[in-house]
Parts: C-alpha cells; structure tokens; sequence
C-alpha cells in the first residue's frame, strides 16, 4: 500500500505548478486504493491507517485539508455530496469583515475576519478580489449616518489601517455614484473596502492545493457512521466500506450532527435559511456593491453586480428539514425585493425578471432564545468522548483560521497518544498561494484570453490557454453574453474532480447559477462530454440532464425546460 504510507511532508514535496489530474481515472484509482486499504485494515489496521479523515468537502473541511497535508499529515476527505454542496456555494460570496457585527459587539469576530481578509488577498487574490461597498443612510434608518461614520472609523482601526478607508458622502455626491438610490429622505452615504469573491472556486482552489500535498479527496462517499476501534475511528461507508483513521475533523456544516458526534451533536446548530435572487444587469444596474438596511431586525443586505448579472441578498429566517433542499420561498422574494425596491425604487424587480437564484443553509451555534439574525457568526470547536473534533459555526472569511485551530487540536491529540507522525510541523496555510506559479503579468492580464480566465483560475489559467491554442473552437464562449468557455468544461472534468452535470454547470462554472434557462441551452453538450469522459452512454446523458434538471428545480423554484 504504497500510496497509503508515503511521505507527504510539504518540505519534501517538489510543488506541481498545475493541478494534479482529478478527472475519473484518478477518482476510480481512489475507490480501489480504498478498497484495499479497507482489506489491509481488516488484519493489520494500523498500517491501513490514515492520519486525518476529514468529514465534509465545504470551505472548512477544505481549509482542514490543506492545513494538515502542508504539516505532513496524510490526509483523507470523505463528502457526501459534491464539493462546496452545501453553505459554502450557496453564500453572499463575500470576503468581509462584518460591518453589522459592530453593531453586536462582537469586536474580536471582525478583527479576525478582517485580518483573514488581508491573509487571503494574499494566497487567493485571483479569486479574492478586493471591492468599494456603498452604505447609503436614510431618515429613520437603524443605523443612521453618524453611526455609520463611527462604525466604519473602528472597522478602518480593526483592519490596522491596512486598505483603503471609509469615505463620507452627501446626498448629491452618493447619488453621483450610484444613481439608483432614492432621493427622498436619503442623509448620505458610506464607501468602504470589503471584498468578492466565488465561494465554490475558492473551496476548489483549497482542495486542489490540498491535494498537491498528498490529501485524498473522495466526493459522492456519505459515511453512514462514525465509531471507535481501540486506539483508530472508523467510517463506516455505504457497502460496508470501512475507512481507518487516527483522528477524525467533522466539518459537515449543517449536516453536523448526532449521527456523526454523538451525544454531542445533539441540540447543537441553529440553521437558517439565506436566499440569493439573479436578475439581468439591465434591471438593476448597480455600479457597486451595495448595502441596504433591514427596517425592522438587525441585518443588512447586499445588491452585487456580477457581470452581465446582479444578484441580491440574503434571508436570514429560521430552518428545519435538509440543508440541501431549503429552496426558495415567495415570502422571501418577497421580502428581499420589498426591502431593495424601497432603496432602488426604479430598479425593474419582479418575479418574471428572476433569471436564477440559490438558496443556503448557514450552520450558526445554538443559543437559547436568540432568533437565528441575533446569533453570532463565530465558531465553535468541539471535541466528543470519542476524541472526534468537531468544526461548527464560522464564516467563509474566517474558515483559513477556523481550520488552524483545528489542525492545532489534532496534533495536540496525536501527539499526547505517541501518534503524530515525525517532522509534523506548524500551521504555513498564510505564506503560500492556493495556485502556485508565478502571478499573472500586467501584460498577460491584457490578453484577453487570459484576463477573462484569470479572475476564475489565476495562474491556471495559462494551461487552459496552451488547450485553447490546439484546439482553436475550445475557446468559444458557451453563450454569447456570459464568459465561461469551452476550455473551462474540459479542463474541468480533467482537473476539478466533477462526476455529475450539476457539479459542472452549478459549483465549477456556476452556469446554472448566473441564468438557469440559458444553461438549458447547453446543458446536453456538457453533459455528453462528462459521460464521454466517464465511458457511459447515452442513457447516461439523460440521466445526468434529469438530475441537473431536479437540482436546478429545487435551488431556484422553477422547472427547466426538458428539451436540452
């Protein structure tokens, strides 16, 4: 079992410059080394043992991941479903310190979050991309002016002055800069500095650089339970697939629960639901982030160009039943566009104008009596009586330090049961870039080729333009008015880990996200060039149109047509 037992130790690693290959020969080679590894187990488990089982493909299992693999851990991750599935797809995507979190108090949570922010400019800026957020305040508003100005003086100190500072505006010059905004009883405005970003690229991103590290990462893989095997945990997966490992992360998200913690688990997360509206730019043509105050409740909301498109959001109401099937509501579409109208008044909202939407689940800490708006963003880590480390709570800003303290906790245990392995050292997830190479030039970026890939797979995107230049039609956009092309797909199912349609056309490239009836129109290529990929036939094709066809129903409300 070579591929089990080798050294991954970052200092020993000549760092590939590309993506490992992650396509189906490498998923397949995967089952199989489990398989025996799992018949291995059964006479001498602790060779068959993997240092770290992560539970959950989000933003913190990733995190976790990447974070064990550079100290030299040998890492296996374990999803139910696809990668960034659940809350970490289904976010604001935004890098952001957490203006209203001023508002709570919670002092610690933004400096954290606003210092992770400055970290991840750093080692992701190809996907972290830093923008200026208008806050306009209005007569009446919660937060009015003066608050705004002394909340976003303590964000600048709490960020140690490190990006550019707010900006206060009049009326007139607020109007100037976004002339959408109603004018009556509107007080001024705020500008300042948080960041965009595409939450399920940046999962992908981390795991991809997990992986060149020696982690394994298994999509499609539930474990049905989780118990203790003298000094080993093992997951037992479906078929009877047992999986060995001298310490267990559960980062399920909300997900998280008694079957996989125990005692423990129980009572533990309070879900709420935040649904996300698409609309064409035409409708809404913000020239910026923008940030619009509930009236009644705490919480703040956000209107985002995003290309061709303009997505508004989010909800925050209490849930119950499946993280993965919240779907949307008409009271909150309702709701988000009472509350953007109020603001936008010319903006043309309306349900016929919805051309995609997504609906999550965030995972926040039980608190009695506190409404799910009130509860804190923070994290919390925990630890059963079985020694399984659990990640629960957090944000997608904070996840880099999330899984540090988690990483930390896991060598802490190793260690104190004579388990870590030799030359395991501290936390590097801060110095390196999620995609190494050298930085895209000022020059490249003028490419057009290259400066429309850059921001989706920075230096990656240099290979994708070598495939484009032996095979001239890859670089043909999908659809005329959205960016993604065809070199994008098959790059994708050769090194982004996609199994199903869906995977490809919501998470990779989030087509079925940015306009669900123009994704449609392509649909049935993609999804022949993934069965290609896989060796199936055509009942496959039809099968994985059915399936995107179900999910895209569930996400956003609305039946896709079947001739795709």
């Amino acid at each position: 079992m070579p591929d089990l037992r080798r050294n991954n130790r970052a200092d020993a690693l000549s760092v590939q410059e590309s993506p490992p290959p992650w396509g189906p020969p490498e998923i397949r080679a995967l089952w199989d080394e489990l398989r025996r590894a799992a018949v291995e187990g059964r006479g001498r488990p602790e060779s068959a043992a993997w240092d770290l089982l992560v539970i959950g493909a989000g933003i913190t299992g990733a995190g976790v991941a990447r974070d064990a693999a550079m100290r030299g851990l040998r890492v296996l991750v374990l999803e139910a479903k696809d990668l960034a599935f659940g809350t970490s797809s289904r976010s604001s995507r935004l890098i952001h310190g957490g203006v209203r979190y001023l508002e709570q108090g919670e002092l610690g949570l933004v400096y954290e979050a606003l210092r992770e922010r400055r970290l991840l400019y750093k080692i992701a800026g190809h996907i972290v991309q830093p923008a200026r957020f208008l806050f306009p305040a209005y007569r009446g508003d919660r937060l009015p002016l003066w608050k705004l100005r002394l909340g976003l003086s303590l964000y600048d100190a709490l960020s140690l002055y490190r990006s550019r500072g707010h900006r206060m505006l009049s009326p007139a010059a607020a109007r100037q800069l976004e002339p959408l905004l109603r004018a009556e009883d509107l007080r001024g405005a705020v500008t300042y500095e948080d960041a965009v970003t595409d939450d399920a690229r940046l999962t992908l991103a981390t795991l991809q650089d997990a992986r060149r590290r020696g982690a394994q990462v298994l999509t499609y893989a539930p474990v049905a339970a989780l118990r203790r095997d003298g000094e080993l945990h093992v997951a037992e997966l479906a078929g009877g697939l047992c999986v060995r490992a001298r310490a267990v992360v559960v980062a399920a998200g909300p997900w998280t629960s008694e079957r996989l913690l125990g005692v423990a688990g129980r009572s533990l997360l309070s879900l709420s639901r935040g649904i996300h509206l698409v609309l064409r730019a035409a409708d809404v043509p913000v020239r910026q982030p923008l940030v619009v105050q509930a009236k009644q409740e705490r919480r703040i909301l956000f209107v985002v160009p995003w290309g061709a498109r303009t997505y508004l959001g989010t909800t925050d109401t209490a849930y119950e039943g499946d993280p993965g099937a919240s779907g949307i509501t008409a009271a909150d579409v309702e709701d988000l566009f009472a509350l953007v109208g109020h603001t936008l008044p010319t903006a043309r909202l309306g349900r016929d104008r919805i051309v995609s939407a997504w609906s999550g689940v965030r995972p926040l800490v039980r608190a009695e009596g506190e409404s799910t708006v009130e509860l804190s963003r923070s994290h919390r880590l925990i630890e059963t009586d079985d020694g399984v480390i659990a990640v629960v709570g957090g944000k997608l800003t904070t996840y880099r330090a999330m899984s540090e303290e988690a990483v930390d906790a896991v060598v802490r245990r190793l260690r104190q049961r004579g388990a870590l392995p030799a030359g395991v050292g501290r936390c590097q997830t801060h110095r390196h870039p999620l995609a190494p190479g050298l930085p895209l030039s000022a020059d490249e970026l003028d490419e057009p080729l290259l400066g429309d890939l850059a921001p989706r797979h920075g230096p990656y995107a240099r290979r994708m333009v070598e495939h484009i230049a032996g095979d001239p039609a890859s670089g043909q956009r999908l659809l005329d008015d959205l960016p993604y092309r065809w070199a994008e797909i098959d790059h994708a199912i050769a090194y982004e880990g996609v199994v199903h349609l869906e995977d490809l056309m919501r998470r990779r490239i989030p087509l079925g996200l940015t306009d669900a009836e123009l994704g449609v129109k392509v649909a049935r290529t993609v999804a022949q060039r993934l069965v290609d990929a896989w060796g199936g036939s055509a009942a496959d094709v039809e099968a994985e149109l059915e399936r995107y066809r179900q999910a895209m129903a569930v996400e956003t409300g609305r039946v896709l047509a079947r001739d795709c």
